[in-house]
């Protein structure tokens, strides 16, 4: 009997908790909105389609930075545009600002985002988000990364508020099997701590008949993200590849994403990704058109004499990028960014000469 009445308890609770479960629309992504690699990137947390990593990326999981070789800075931001006639303000943004190092012991990684957003369709409100991550490779196929993530959220529609949270990732380089060639798998537990809770905005039940008091806190806490990737066609100046996340936002609902990458040569990539939340879909909160991106890297020469040539950066990598997504019914982000690499990605193996000889 007590048993029984123990289990009747759990379920009892656990439906209330899914039942209070009511965060804004884009609430769950309101630091994918910064940067076109996030946008298009498929939240991926094992690298994406085609691995490639910025330092925003360790909003998704802290693990991928471990490769990176060279000091990597990142600017790029989003225009927000409502065509909603209920909003008195029809234009928002996104901008951020990041900077990766590479070290004999780790990879660090700085990010600033904020994001002024007020719409009908997505109240996630005004805010700035500061996060600061640690990445290492542990083998030549596994890393591990933790990060920490204050933010500050302000603005018409909600109250002020703050959030301070912890996320740990790991990611593991499987290699071929079979057609998938360089099979990629991550993993990541994020938004460890306090989420935004004192905020009077409206939550994905009530977005559409404008009530803007029972939203609940949020990022879903403790929210668990899988991916794997791997490419489907490899050769020397054409690939695609492929990346397919779950994440578990509260334990309170499922959020799928698939991504689409093509790179021809080593210069042009196109992306394309497409999310699907379970609990915003059902209440009419859609998002059901995929992001499209486009990036161009090319290398670009520093002056003779120059602080970069002097540091041994003669030659850098540089890749600018462009994105559009509609985010709901009447709001569409359309951003674009600028990532630098300082000096040229190491290729060969290290020469080891034994007893002197040359």
């Amino acid at each position: 009997m007590k048993k029984r009445l123990g289990v009747l308890m759990c379920a009892i609770a656990f439906g209330t908790s899914v039942y209070a479960y009511n965060p804004p629309a884009g609430g769950q992504n309101v630091l994918r909105l910064t940067e076109p690699q996030l946008i298009t990137g498929a939240n991926s947390a094992s690298g994406g389609g085609i691995f490639g990593v910025t330092p925003a990326s360790i909003v998704i999981n802290p693990a991928l930075t471990a490769w990176e070789q060279r000091i990597t800075l990142d600017a790029a931001g989003t225009a927000l545009v409502s065509t909603n006639s209920d909003d008195d303000r029809k234009l928002g943004g996104a901008v951020e600002g990041g900077l990766l190092i590479p070290s004999r012991w780790c990879v660090s990684t700085l990010l600033f985002q904020g994001v002024w957003t007020e719409f009908a369709d997505m109240p996630v409100g005004n805010s700035i988000n500061f996060t600061a991550g640690l990445a290492k490779d542990i083998t030549d196929d596994v890393s591990v990364g933790i990060s920490g993530n204050f933010g500050l959220l302000y603005g018409d529609l909600t109250k002020s508020d703050w959030t301070a949270s912890g996320a740990l990732g790991a990611y593991y380089h499987f290699g071929d099997l079979g057609i998938l060639k360089g099979l990629r798998f991550g993993a990541a537990l994020t938004n460890l701590g306090k989420m935004y809770s004192n905020t009077e905005t409206a939550g994905i039940k009530s977005v559409y008949d404008e009530t803007y008091d029972d939203v609940d806190s949020w990022p879903g806490i403790a929210t668990v993200r899988t991916g794997v990737a791997a490419s489907l066609v490899q050769e020397r100046d054409f690939e695609l590849g492929a990346s397919f996340d779950l994440a578990y936002p509260a334990f309170q609902d499922v959020v799928v994403d698939t991504g689409l990458q093509l790179r021809v040569k080593d210069f042009l990539k196109i992306s394309s990704s497409w999310e699907f939340d379970v609990r915003e879909f059902s209440y009419d909160a859609k998002n059901i058109l995929p992001s499209v991106g486009v990036s161009f890297k090319f290398l670009f020469k520093s002056k003779e004499g120059s602080y970069l040539a002097r540091k041994g950066w003669a030659e850098s990598e540089m890749t600018v990028s462009g994105a559009w997504k509609q985010m709901y019914k009447s709001v569409n982000a359309v951003s674009a960014g600028l990532v630098m690499n300082l000096g040229l990605e190491d290729t060969k193996a290290p020469e080891v000469i034994l007893w002197g000889e040359e």
